[in-house]
């Protein structure tokens, strides 16, 4: 246990000061984004400090809680962070921050900022919990800001957009709570008790305590929480929602570089430690529509007319590598999808806030009436170029990091006899790919290059524009050339979610060994 509740703070911190925003009189509506940004500041400054003292070197979870809520139905509130939800929290603390900075709404400000703080402090809470009704809390909690923000300050069909959304992800992730209530109720057969802690279930569920003769159950019990997760990542074919929500939503880089990550998030978290034998099952399917993914999403996005329905279905392409590499069950593919899942956060997030600054200028979203920008915006092309390049996965940026690593688990699974299919698999996600370069390429030629069709004249982006959009090519940079700060503080956990599935080593990449161990083979370098 610790002193400081650092997780807490994350979680809460955020969340009461936007209750208390919308309580705020009208005296403060001019305040509210100064307000936010201080909030948000003191949020990514907690989130920095817990890596600084977060030790890389361990599976465990690190700067846990854990306080009694419901004790009569087995719930409790506990908190806890490893190797991957660290930078999940790092990554929603960053793009909280630069959400509010980069938003300027015309009316209701309070409101507007209340609900970006709300939905920042309930995603740290969904990456912290380690108990499943308190995870379902945080998960259904972090709908409403979404679904808020895109009826009041969204733009086009913003009430279709909204309902839609919470329509679909709502009714997914009952299917999960149904799975979670299994869950409770095998605890009580293997302990006396409902339990809902993750880290006492996951000892249960690796006896072989808590599904032995329930194999049925727990495919059932799988099948909710991964069709929950594949509506929130979303992955083909529970993707319908997404396209709407990114043309109409106000925030499209805290959107697309967080909310959907909860989805990737969740299927490493839950899916892989709770049901292994579901899993096994079911994986190879599973890698399929990832690479079906990539590959539809790479096709309907280069057919797109507008810029928020391309990263649309770039965003599928995306979710579909995390998927193949989810799904290999080794250490280089889990690797690459948790890797990816970081990444495509700031890679996505990049482009949406790039935009926003076009956008503020008058610019439109229709890519027939773009042309010609590179000469009237050199800076804004540049760095434009970066997170284009990250996103179509070109080597020294992270975006290669992700996915190759994901692509040669793949292949690895393949070539080893465990699932044969999944060379095929890993051969269709990797052609894919050739999508991703045809339609990044294709935006940023219709946008930079070419006859103005508009005849407007846009001021390159200022200083404090460049200052914001730099931080993300100097991550994208950076982590493509040195990658690992993440990889290594997320390779034990990922050896610990592989031996969940296979307990026997499948790959040639083992444990991260001890000082007195001999070397061995590690993704990050270490003896």
């Amino acid at each position: 246990m610790n002193t400081l509740p650092i997780l807490s703070l994350q979680v809460w911190v955020p969340i009461l000061a936007g209750l208390a925003l919308l309580g705020f009189g009208k005296s403060l509506e001019k305040g509210a984004k100064a307000f936010a940004i201080l909030v948000s500041a003191f949020v990514f400054l907690i989130a920095t400090f817990s890596y600084i003292r977060f030790d890389s070197n361990s599976a465990a979870m690190q700067f846990t809680e854990m306080n009694e809520w419901i004790p009569t139905l087995g719930i409790s509130y506990h908190l806890g962070v490893d190797g991957i939800s660290i930078w999940m929290t790092i990554l929603s603390a960053l793009l909280g921050l630069i959400a509010v900075v980069i938003s300027s709404p015309t009316e209701k400000q309070k409101a507007f900022f209340s609900m970006l703080l709300i939905l920042n402090g309930t995603l740290m809470g969904v990456f912290a919990s380690l108990d499943l009704v308190l995870f379902y809390v945080f998960f259904e909690l972090s709908l409403i800001p979404v679904a808020i923000l895109t009826l009041f300050w969204g733009t086009g069909d913003r009430a279709k957009a909204a309902t839609k959304y919470v329509a679909m992800l709502f009714a997914g992730s009952l299917l999960m709570l149904v799975g979670i209530i299994v869950i409770g109720m095998q605890m009580k057969g293997v302990t006396g008790s409902i339990s809902f802690d993750l880290t006492a279930i996951q000892p249960a569920v690796a006896s072989g305590k808590l599904w032995a003769g329930a194999a049925q159950l727990q495919s059932f019990a799988f099948l909710g929480f991964l069709v929950a997760f594949l509506f929130k990542s979303p992955a083909i074919p529970f993707h319908t929602w997404l396209a709407d929500t990114y043309e109409s939503a106000p925030m499209g880089a805290i959107v697309g570089g967080v909310v959907l990550k909860v989805g990737t998030y969740g299927l490493l978290r839950f899916c892989l430690p709770l049901f292994p034998d579901a899993v096994k099952q079911y994986g190879a399917l599973v890698a399929i529509l990832g690479a079906a993914g990539v590959v539809y999403g790479g096709i309907v996005a280069i057919n797109q007319k507008s810029v928020q329905r391309l990263m649309a279905f770039s965003t599928v392409s995306h979710v579909g590598f995390i998927l193949v590499g989810a799904f290999s069950f080794n250490h280089f593919g889990l690797m690459g999808a948790s890797f990816q899942q970081f990444n495509h956060g700031i890679a996505s997030a990049a482009v949406f806030v790039l935009l926003s600054f076009y956008y503020q200028r008058g610019g439109g979203t229709n890519l027939s009436e773009m042309g010609g920008l590179k000469r009237q915006m050199p800076i804004f092309s540049t760095l434009f170029l970066v997170a284009m390049l990250c996103n179509l996965g070109l080597p020294l940026t992270s975006g290669f990091v992700g996915e190759f690593l994901a692509l040669l688990g793949s292949f690895q699974s393949g070539m080893s006899g465990l699932y044969g299919l999944k060379v095929v698999v890993a051969a269709v996600a990797g052609l894919g790919a050739i999508f991703s370069a045809a339609y990044m390429l294709y935006m940023f030629q219709r946008m930079f290059y070419g006859e103005a069709i508009d005849r407007r004249e846009y001021k390159d982006i200022n200083m404090r524009e460049m200052a914001l959009a730099g931080i993300f090519s100097f991550i994208i940079l950076g982590l493509g050339i040195y990658p690992t700060p993440v990889l290594k503080a997320m390779e034990p956990t990922v050896l610990s979610l592989k031996n969940s599935v296979f307990p026997t080593t499948d790959v040639t990449l083992v444990e991260m060994p001890k000082s007195s161990d001999k070397p061995r083979l590690s993704l990050t370098g270490g003896r």
